[in-house]
C-alpha cells in the first residue's frame, strides 16, 4: 500500500524547482538591499540638512549697557548683633554724570540735630531706626538718600563671604589689640574675608578723622571691586542669598529695574573720591 499523502518528482522537475528558489532568494535580496540603501539616504540627508539649519540659525546675542545718568545717594551701615553699638556709618554718592564714586563716612557719635532731636547719629538709630538715621544723614549732608543697605555683625561678614575675599593692600604691618578684638595685617597685598574686613573697619573707625577717611577708602575698593563681570553676571542668585542676611529698602522690583545699572557700573571706569563732608553745616 502506497501512502497517499507522498507526491513523487522527476529529476528535471526538482532541478527546475531549485532554479526557481535560487531566484527567488537572489530577488529578495536585492529588495532587502535597495530597502536599507534607500533609508541611509534619507536619514543621511535629513541629518545633513539639520545640521546645516543649525549652523546656519546659530546667532551670538549681546547685552546692551544702557548709559545712565544723574546721581544717587546710598546709606551703608553696620551695627553689633545686638544692636547696642555701631561699627560704621557711611554714604556712598554714585554719579553717573561724571563716572565717579564720592564716599563719606562718619563718627556714630558725631552729633546732629535733626527732626527736633539733638542727638548722634547712633542714638537717632535707635530712637527711629534706619529711616530716622536717614533723616539725619540728609540733615547734616544736605543731600536726599535714596536708598540704605545696613546689616550686623553677622550679615556683614556673611555678605563679603558671599562676594568673595577683598584684596587689601597695607603700606605697613598692622597690629591692634581691644577688648573686643584684636587684628594683625602683614604689609603687602592680602585677601581679607568678611571676619577680618569688619575688624579692619572697626579699626579704622577707632583712628578718629584719619580713619573714618581709611573706611571710606576701603568701601571703594568693595565698590570697584565687587561690581565685576561675574557678580552682575550672577546679580539674581546673588541679590537672594544677600537680601536674606541684610536689611535694605531695596525691593525685588528695584533690583530688577537696577540691572541696567548693574552693567554699566560694571563696564564703565569709575573714579572714587573720599571726603569729609558732603557740605558743610553752621549751627
Amino acid at each position: 500500500m502506497f501512502n497517499k499523502n507522498h507526491s513523487f518528482k522527476t529529476e528535471q522537475q526538482q532541478r527546475k524547482d531549485r532554479i526557481i528558489r535560487f531566484l527567488i532568494a537572489i530577488i529578495c535580496s536585492a529588495v532587502i538591499f535597495l530597502i536599507f540603501s534607500l533609508v541611509y539616504i534619507i536619514v543621511g540627508d535629513l541629518s545633513g540638512g539639520s545640521d546645516k539649519e543649525i549652523t546656519e540659525t546659530s546667532v551670538e546675542y549681546t547685552v546692551e549697557i544702557k548709559d545712565q545718568s544723574g546721581v544717587k545717594n546710598l546709606m551703608l551701615f553696620c551695627t553689633s548683633n545686638d544692636k547696642s553699638s555701631m561699627r560704621f556709618l557711611s554714604v556712598v554718592q554714585i554719579n553717573f554724570d561724571d563716572n565717579t564714586y564720592t564716599i563719606c563716612s562718619f563718627s556714630p557719635n558725631e552729633m546732629v540735630n535733626a527732626g527736633g532731636t539733638f542727638a548722634s547719629f547712633f542714638e537717632h538709630y535707635q530712637s527711629g531706626g534706619a529711616k530716622q538715621l536717614q533723616t539725619a544723614l540728609e540733615t547734616l549732608n544736605g543731600i536726599a538718600i535714596d536708598k540704605y543697605i545696613g546689616s550686623t555683625d553677622k550679615g556683614f561678614k556673611n555678605a563679603i563671604n558671599s562676594m568673595g575675599p577683598l584684596i587689601l593692600s597695607f603700606d605697613e604691618q598692622i597690629s591692634y589689640r581691644s577688648e573686643d578684638f584684636s587684628i594683625v595685617f602683614i604689609e603687602g597685598e592680602q585677601k581679607v574675608r568678611g571676619d577680618d574686613l569688619l575688624k579692619y573697619l572697626r579699626y579704622c573707625g577707632a583712628l578718629g578723622d584719619e580713619g573714618l577717611l581709611m573706611q571710606s577708602q576701603t568701601i571703594g575698593i568693595m565698590f570697584s571691586q565687587y561690581i565685576n563681570e561675574k557678580n552682575v553676571s550672577r546679580c539674581d542668585n546673588l541679590y537672594s542669598s544677600l537680601i536674606n542676611v541684610l536689611s535694605s529698602d531695596i525691593s525685588v522690583l528695584d533690583f530688577k529695574k537696577s540691572k541696567n545699572i548693574f552693567r554699566y557700573l560694571e563696564a564703565t571706569e569709575f573714579q572714587t573720591d573720599c571726603i569729609d563732608y558732603f557740605r558743610v553745616i553752621s549751627y
